[in-house]
């Protein structure tokens, strides 16, 4: 016997919404808090008990895209907006480092939990509704119009209408269900996953002395000694709020024979927890032995899920190409802005990184419009982009951007009585300006 019938059920209609948002990270989040302070009656449900997504449940734990790029010269933040106001939060709070450098350019590091706390603080405050430890299941439509969704949690498996719906899971996993197309990557290869960790009791005094380069050399020394399985020879580690503190990303979790893992199969999903867990061991000890500043550190938590860095992309009404990253591509319909580096994380095919020095490229707003579909966007790192593009636009301050843009969006389609492809992008811009977008 290969399959049973379900019984049938009769699901409850929950509530009805004006904007819907599924997924709870930094482009969620943006959002849901636009939607809800313009009036809109917003939800946002998540599958953790807490906002974050990748950034914090898979501890990429750094806010990267904020800054120029430049070999030579004073690295200047470029990008303000939602992502701008929510670094000051954390500033306030002293949940974040500024500045620090990664090859041309220079990233974030933040504490979890303040940035959890700040995304709760927004979400509140903006009176949204708010679904935790909720999985979306399916969509329910009207032809090629979302008009609901199907959730299911600890009360069962119920139904929540809504007139505009932003699919903010990373993974598309909505727009797929409504049927708009998809690719994975190039070829069907995509990024590596990875499993980042904290290490306490590091003496950055001492360990300050290290580039990212000089570690990466280190650690293709101690790879070649046979006495540790390092597969990643160019890990990030860098200094949190904490001051004793280091955030690890360091493992590429790859299948055997390089077989490549997809955040869609639970199957691999399964192997590249275990594997990530495994890996983080190995990279403690070599830190120890090697790493001078990490002699008595020790591992005080990993991600509580796999880091994951691309999944399912969204082909949506115009796709990002790689060549208007290279080329510093501006945009009428421009929404974000980024200098961020083309960074490929191939496994054991190691990291390439491409710098984007002196200039920046934009992110249209056709980019979150998925094809065949109506009434929705997608947000975050499914938005349509070619393989290398995706891999410098999917970042967070960037998402923050989209998320602005949706939120505003929407708004204007309940207003107005339209659907997304419809919206005047010059009044989305507007209002992004307004609310300190530099465009």
């Amino acid at each position: 016997m290969n399959s049973i019938l379900e019984k049938d059920r009769e699901i409850q209609i929950i509530d009805s919404i004006d904007v819907v948002v599924i997924g709870g990270g930094p482009a969620g989040v943006a959002t849901a808090v636009t939607a809800g302070e313009q009036g809109m009656k917003t939800l946002i449900i998540e599958k953790n008990g807490f906002f974050g997504g990748a950034n914090v449940a898979g501890y990429s734990g750094t806010i990267g895209g904020l800054y120029t790029s430049t070999e030579n010269g004073n690295i200047e933040q470029i990008v303000y907006g939602f992502a701008g106001r929510f670094v000051d939060l954390l500033k306030e709070k002293k949940g974040i480092v500024e500045k620090v450098k990664f090859g041309h350019t220079a990233l974030a590091p933040h504490d979890p939990f303040i940035w959890k706390e700040t995304a709760d603080q927004l979400i509140k405050n903006a009176h949204v509704k708010v679904l935790l430890h909720t999985s979306f299941v399916d969509v329910i439509m009207e032809e090629n119009k979302i008009t609901g969704i199907i959730i299911e949690n600890k009360d069962g498996r119920s139904a929540i209408m809504g007139k505009i719906f932003i699919d903010a899971t990373g993974d598309g996993d909505v727009a797929a269900k409504a049927g708009a197309p998809y690719v994975y990557g190039k070829d069907h290869v995509i990024q590596a996953m990875t499993m980042a960790f904290r290490m306490a009791n590091v003496d950055w005094d001492k360990a300050s002395k290290y580039s990212l380069e000089d570690i990466w050399q280190i650690v293709t020394e101690a790879d070649t000694t046979g006495k540790y399985h390092l597969p990643r020879k160019h890990p990030f580690i860098f200094p949190l709020p904490r001051k004793d503190q280091a955030m690890m990303n360091c493992t590429a979790i790859i299948g055997e024979n390089d077989q490549v893992l997809y955040p869609t199969k639970t199957n691999d999903l399964t192997y590249a927890e275990f594997a990530g867990r495994e890996q983080i061991r190995e990279y403690e000890r070599f830190a120890k032995d090697y790493l001078e500043g990490f002699e008595d550190a020790y591992i005080i938590d990993t991600a509580s899920q796999i880091g994951i860095r691309q999944g399912r992309t969204i082909l949506g009404e115009y796709t990002l190409k790689n060549e208007d990253v290279v080329n510093a591509k501006k945009f009428d319909t421009a929404i974000a802005k980024s200098a961020w580096p083309i960074e490929i994380h191939g496994g054991s095919k190691g990291v390439k990184v491409v710098n984007l020095d002196d200039d920046f490229y934009e992110i249209p707003f056709e980019v979150m419009l998925p094809q065949k579909i109506e009434g929705m966007m997608t947000v975050g790192r499914c938005i349509s982009a070619e393989h290398e593009a995706l891999a410098s636009a999917r970042v967070v301050a960037q998402c923050f951007e989209e998320g602005l843009a949706a939120g505003y969006a929407a708004v204007l389609c309940i207003k107005e009585n339209i659907m997304p492809k419809a919206v005047d992008v010059q009044k989305v811009r507007s209002f992004m300006i307004e609310n300190g977008s530099k465009l």
